[in-house]
């Protein structure tokens, strides 16, 4: 089965930021429906692409249109993610915690250290690895993600040495392409847009006391796509320069032994 995920950031602005990532998650045909269901939902609604920030403030494509058709996409949009995918996550990571848990020594020797925003993509890949091998079949994965972030690149990195990993230490092929892409080139990424600045505008709801979005979201009935808020527990970060610490002494060690396997069989 070919699986695609489309992922989209929030709140990356300011001296220190709290990256937001959201992405969805879904097959080829349930891709296929989505978007034909989404290019009627531009069509009746008169837009091209849908920006978070223009549909806020009403501006660009969305001026003048009144609460009520706001209100109105958005609900179309909520239905048409939760019947037609397999799942939506996010994750968010404070500059602060990047800094002083990631950044900070001790670093593994010849570790290329992610980018803040290239943590928070790791995060999501791993949960969405995670569905997909979940049933044990064979199956493929292509990522899509917005273009404009100055990090964007990082997730390349990542997702070359994850295919590298499943192959070297698990023996499978599953990662595919990733493509970097804008919203008119690649519409799913209007939904990501949209979740992950949702989620950032819950979590200010959170914070200044109200909605508690981190409550634990009910298993979705069969057929809907579920929603993920995930957690970067707080030795997550840590746990990353250790695992890849450990994975190079493990490499060494294979090193070592088919070594000393070639200088036997010279005897």
């Amino acid at each position: 089965m070919l699986y695609t995920a489309y992922f989209d950031e929030a709140d990356t602005h300011g001296p220190s930021p709290t990256i937001i990532m959201a992405g969805f998650l879904g097959t080829a045909p349930q891709w296929e429906i989505f978007g034909r269901r989404l290019r009627a939902l531009q069509r009746s609604n008169g837009f091209k692409v849908f920006h978070v920030n223009e549909f806020k403030a009403k501006s660009g494509e969305f001026s003048g249109w009144p609460d009520s058709k706001c209100m109105k996409l958005v609900e179309d949009l909520t239905v048409l993610v939760r019947d037609r995918l397999t799942e939506g996550l996010t994750v968010h990571l404070e500059r602060e915690r990047y800094l002083n848990e990631y950044r900070a020594p001790p670093i593994p020797k010849k570790m290329n250290l992610d980018s803040q925003y290239g943590v928070c993509f790791r995060a999501c890949m791993r949960q969405v690895l995670a569905i997909i091998m979940e049933d044990g079949k064979r199956h493929r994965l292509d990522v899509v993600i917005e273009g404009g972030h100055p990090n964007v690149n990082d997730c390349a990195r990542i997702f070359e040495d994850l295919k590298w990993r499943l192959r070297q230490r698990r023996g499978v092929d599953l990662l595919g392409k990733i493509r970097v892409a804008k919203k008119h080139e690649s519409p799913p990424l209007m939904v990501s847009d949209f979740l992950a600045s949702t989620y950032s505008m819950m979590r200010a709801s959170q914070q200044a006391g109200g909605l508690d979005y981190a409550q634990e979201a009910p298993e979705p009935p069969k057929g809907q796509a579920g929603l993920t808020f995930l957690e970067l527990l707080p030795d997550a970060l840590q746990r990353l320069k250790e695992d890849f610490e450990a994975d190079r002494q493990e490499a060494a060690t294979a090193w070592r032994a088919r070594r000393q396997a070639r200088e036997a069989s010279d005897q």
